[in-house]
């Protein structure tokens, strides 16, 4: 079984994602946070096998979620990380680079996604 923590304060798109992974793993323990804040305290209190978090969220943003679980303590210091946006700007991709994080852009194709899923939960 495999547990996945999906950030995202659009309610449709927790859902869709959430409901993506669903299908393709049913085994899969899907944690939800609409904010990088409450991400960011599940993290210390579970470990999961990927996270996937949008970028402008309220109270933190994507950026300053993945800094935060790379730098401060918690149980996901080294978990893969997905970011999904319609804005990653090339700034942005090299200063997250270092921390392991593959960038997504919105819209994606389902198949698009999960072949990326895959590649972590495999």
């Amino acid at each position: 079984m495999h547990n996945i923590l999906i950030v995202d304060d659009e309610p449709s798109v927790l859902d869709t994602v959430s409901n993506l992974i669903d299908a393709r793993y049913p085994a899969t323990d899907i944690t939800k946070a609409n904010n990088g804040l409450d991400a960011f305290i599940a993290t210390q209190q579970k470990k999961f096998d990927i996270i996937i978090t949008d970028h402008k969220m309220p109270f933190m943003t994507g950026a300053a979620f993945v800094i935060a679980v790379r730098t401060k303590e918690n149980l996901n210091t080294s978990t893969p990380m997905v970011m999904l946006s319609a804005c990653i700007d090339h700034g942005m991709r090299k200063s997250l680079s270092i921390q392991n994080v593959k960038f997504v852009e919105k819209p994606f194709t389902p198949d698009d996604f999960l072949d990326i899923l895959r590649t972590y939960l495999m």
